[in-house]
């Protein structure tokens, strides 16, 4: 896994403070900034975190763009209004397994081939629900599941491409682990494979491959996403617009960034996405959001 500099004290009010003595630590130790994001964690158990700044970008893709499904729906303006935390990494299990001894998450055993450093799998929208309130209760910061607006906005990394690495289909395994030459010839599926050789037949430890320019890790492959959005829509692709529903009453919930499993090239796609009714599989997993606004503090 890639070390990195953590900055614990991640009020909103002392974003400059921290951005210096973030940017001294960078030059002069060799500590990583990921340009000018700031990584953080609360807590020694919490996941690691980046601060993604308010911004604007286009969601979607045009008609021309390799792999678009039909129903992907029009490309649209949308404004990420006030700046957010999200996931250095999808949530493990090493960090999952610490929701699972206080009590608060339900015991997840790992595969005997990965490690505690894999993406947790086999979580439920409501699993991955449930560790964000953990996290509320614990830190007293107010954690949650990305909107597809936030997810999508930081996979883009500033990029107007759903790929910011580019069209080539050998490139994917350099930024993602995704269904390539080695899975097809061990695990033997009949479906259409990427030319090219990513290391892993089924998840990878998360950051194993390169970041995007925010310097989050697995925005494309390794396990399919849980976002807060709605996804109970008629037609795959159709997007909306709302924030994390939090109540948990969609029938249908959706899925960001693709997977180990993911070939085609429309799997491959930030702008991608896939609902799922509220199921466990083995490449289903997860990574969180924390709230910057108010001072922080989350009403526990």
């Amino acid at each position: 896994m890639t070390s990195i500099f953590i900055i614990r004290d991640t009020s909103i009010n002392n974003f400059k403070f921290i951005f210096c003595t973030f940017i001294i630590f960078a030059f002069c130790s060799g500590g990583k900034s990921f340009g000018n994001n700031i990584v953080f964690s609360d807590c020694d158990t919490c996941p690691q975190m980046v601060v993604i700044e308010k911004g604007n970008f286009k969601m979607g893709s045009p008609p021309s763009d390799l792999g678009r499904p039909a129903t992907e729906g029009a490309v649209r303006d949308v404004s990420i209004p006030e700046p957010f935390a999200l996931g250095l990494y999808e949530i493990t299990y090493r960090q999952w397994e610490f929701c699972a001894l206080a009590g608060a998450c339900r015991t997840i055993k790992y595969p005997p081939s990965s490690n505690k450093d894999h993406p947790v799998v086999n979580v439920s929208w409501s699993d991955a629900a449930q560790y964000t309130k953990w996290l509320i209760y614990k830190t007293g910061f107010k954690y949650r599941l990305p909107t597809e607006e936030e997810w999508e906005y930081a996979a883009r990394a500033g990029s107007d491409r759903s790929r910011f690495f580019g069209i080539d289909k050998i490139m994917v395994c350099r930024f993602g682990n995704v269904f390539d030459k080695k899975a097809k010839l061990v695990l033997g599926y009949e479906w259409e494979h990427l030319p090219c050789f990513d290391g892993f037949i089924e998840t990878a430890p998360v950051g194993s491959f390169r970041a995007n320019t925010f310097g989050l890790f697995d925005m494309i492959g390794n396990v399919w996403e849980w976002t807060g959005g709605c996804a109970n829509l008629s037609t795959r692709g159709i997007r909306t617009n709302s924030p994390t529903n939090a109540k948990n009453d969609c029938s249908q919930r959706a899925v960001r960034g693709g997977s180990w499993l993911s070939h085609p090239p429309k799997y491959i796609r930030f702008s991608d996405r896939y609902k799922y009714f509220k199921v466990r599989d083995r490449d289903l997993g997860f990574r969180v959001v924390r709230e910057l606004v108010n001072g922080d503090k989350a009403e526990r």
